[in-house]
């Protein structure tokens, strides 16, 4: 599946201070950032209506971390 390149701008001190903390926890920067974000994501379609309405109207891949999020979703939701 490709993926996409997102970039973003950060204070150089919360920087030193992210990539230091990524080392210890042994994780790439941008795996960490990929978990808060896919977090909270996953936070806001269990809790706002119109983020969940936004995930499930799409269509993806077979076995992606969105279709098995929005099965998830569909699930959880199914008595609504």
């Amino acid at each position: 599946m490709p993926t996409k390149r997102v970039n973003f701008n950060m204070a150089s001190e919360c920087h030193a201070l992210l990539k230091s903390y990524c080392a210890i926890r042994r994780i790439s920067v941008s795996d960490y950032c990929y978990e808060l974000i896919a977090e909270d994501f996953s936070h806001a379609c269990r809790t706002d209506p119109m983020i969940r309405q936004l995930l499930i109207a799409g269509e993806y891949p077979r076995n992606s971390k969105a279709a098995l999020l929005k099965e998830t979703i569909m699930q959880e939701f199914s008595n609504e």
